[in-house]
């Protein structure tokens, strides 16, 4: 149970953040209205926070976390989401 909640998060985080490109105008919708949202309040501390639902590692670690509350679990998780990443973005690159 265990080890398919950090591959599914691993798995997912890829998924949500680079790999599935009909979710691309999504996302940078989100990460538009937070920029703006942040710049027209002046608070530009917390545009750092878009990482989460661009990164693959941070998403895995804060969606794990959030859903298993083991650290861990969360942790293991980002490292899966890491590799996974760098080994899809290696085979594209190979391919072209």
């Amino acid at each position: 149970m265990i080890t398919e909640t950090i591959i599914s998060a691993a798995l997912l985080a890829n998924f949500i953040t680079w790999y599935f490109s009909p979710l691309d105008t999504i996302r940078e919708w989100i990460v538009d209205m937070y920029i703006r949202f942040c710049v027209k309040y002046n608070m530009f501390w917390a545009t750092s926070g878009i990482q989460i639902i661009t990164c693959p590692k941070c998403l895995a670690f804060w969606g794990t976390l959030i859903y298993t509350w083991n650290l861990v679990d969360a942790i293991l998780a980002s490292m899966l989401a890491l590799f996974i990443s760098w080994m899809l973005k290696y085979i594209s690159n190979a391919q072209s």
